[in-house]
């Protein structure tokens, strides 16, 4: 895919991989439009760069969105699902209300989204790249509930790609721990292993967008790991489990 000139929406485009993203398409010469919650900084000013404020969790969110990138461009080549949330967490109490901001985050927005872009363009050629977690392969203690969220999302991606033209183009990302704010909204109280930047992430998301690949692996360790040798997490996730253990004491 040729970056220059193309009309892209990012999610939760006001920080982390979702700002770097922002940056790295606008240096490329494409327009991008941003979206974030209310009341989130906007560190961009650019005049090919347009920023909503809006809930993705919500139906009207995701419309008003679209309508917005609609009334920019006229047309979207690129939607990055990027916006997600999390609970770090040990899950001793059954609450159904406290599922549904993440499930609506994590899933319904994002099959809402993809659905939306077929709608639009039943038969033109698009992209849609969605930033997932490594935990949608390879869970850990306290995020149970987050990696199913990606889990299920990557599984919803792999089967819609079988549906799609063949110029509609799906792209899953899956970063391992990342220098965000993620961590700290989330509540976990220590550091993560593997931690890359931001804007170490968003550069390989774009390289994977430009070749056009179907899974986007931003840490070569993680993905060697996968392949080669899947049995190395369980020294992590054992000590995650100690950790959450402690915690919870």
């Amino acid at each position: 895919m040729k970056i220059k000139g193309i009309r892209v929406v990012i999610t939760g485009a006001s920080s982390g991989i979702g700002l770097e993203l922002a940056r790295l398409f606008l240096d490329r010469g494409a327009r991008v439009l941003g979206a974030s919650l209310p009341d989130r900084q906007i560190a961009i000013e650019d005049n090919n760069y347009h920023h909503v404020e809006l809930d993705i969790s919500t139906r009207e969110g995701v419309d008003r969105l679209f309508e917005e990138a609609l009334n920019q461009f006229g047309k979207i080549d690129c939607f990055v699902a990027n916006a997600g949330m999390a609970h770090y967490e040990k899950l001793i109490r059954a609450d159904w209300d406290h599922l549904n901001p993440i499930i609506d985050t994590n899933i319904k927005s994002v099959m809402y989204s993809a659905i939306k872009m077929k709608e639009l363009y039943p038969t033109e050629p698009f992209h849609f790249m969605v930033t997932s977690s490594v935990m949608g392969y390879w869970p850990l203690p306290g995020y149970a509930i987050y990696s199913a969220t990606k889990a299920a999302t990557s599984t919803f991606l792999d089967g819609l790609r079988l549906e799609w033209e063949r110029d509609q183009r799906l792209h899953v990302v899956y970063p391992v721990a990342t220098k965000t704010r993620f961590f700290d909204v989330a509540g976990q109280p220590h550091d993560s292993w593997m931690m890359q930047t931001s804007k170490h992430v968003a550069k390989k998301m774009l390289k994977g967008l430009e070749k056009d690949k179907k899974k986007i692996y931003p840490s070569p360790i993680f993905e060697m790991c996968y392949r080669v040798a899947p049995w190395a997490i369980s020294f992590y996730r054992k000590r995650e489990a100690n950790l959450l253990k402690r915690y919870y004491s």
